[in-house]
C-alpha cells in the first residue's frame, strides 16, 4: 500500500506544508529562547512573538490553495467538508471556553484556537470518511 498523494496538487499541498511545519518549529523554538533569555526589549518581543504565527497563517493560506488548485472535485468537497466540521467544533469549543473565562475560571492563550482548530480538522476527517462509506 501507497501513502503517495494521487495528484499533484496534493503533493505541492504536503510539500507546502512540511515546509511551513518545519519553518514554524525553527522559528517557535528561536522565539522562544530569545524571549526566555531575558535580553530582549518590548518592542523587540512583539517582533519575535509575531515570526512564529506567520507559518502557522501560512498553513491555512496553504489550505485555501489547495482548494483552487484540486481539480478532483470529490477530493476537494471532502477537505471542504472536513474543514466546515473543523470550523463548526472550534466554534463550539471556543464559545464553551469563552463562557467558563466569563465565569472567572482560567484562561488560555488565544494561540489555541489555532490547535483546537488543526485538533478539530483530524477529528472532521474522520466523521468525513465515516460518512462517506
Amino acid at each position: 500500500m501507497s501513502f503517495r498523494p494521487a495528484n499533484q496538487a496534493q503533493r505541492r499541498y504536503n510539500r507546502r506544508i512540511l515546509a511551513a511545519s518545519v519553518v514554524y518549529a525553527v522559528l517557535l523554538v528561536g522565539e522562544q529562547y530569545a524571549l526566555r533569555s531575558g535580553q530582549v526589549g518590548h518592542a523587540a518581543a512583539y517582533a519575535l512573538a509575531t515570526l512564529p504565527a506567520l507559518p502557522v497563517i501560512g498553513i491555512f493560506v496553504i489550505m485555501g490553495r489547495y482548494l483552487i488548485e484540486e481539480q478532483d472535485e470529490y477530493l476537494r468537497m471532502r477537505q471542504v467538508r472536513q474543514m466546515l466540521w473543523a470550523t463548526g467544533l472550534t466554534m463550539a469549543a471556543t464559545t464553551l471556553w469563552g463562557f467558563m473565562e466569563d465565569a472567572g475560571l482560567p484562561h488560555l492563550p488565544m494561540f489555541y484556537v489555532a490547535v483546537c482548530w488543526f485538533a478539530a480538522l483530524g477529528i472532521g476527517g474522520c466523521i468525513v470518511k465515516a460518512f462517506d462509506q
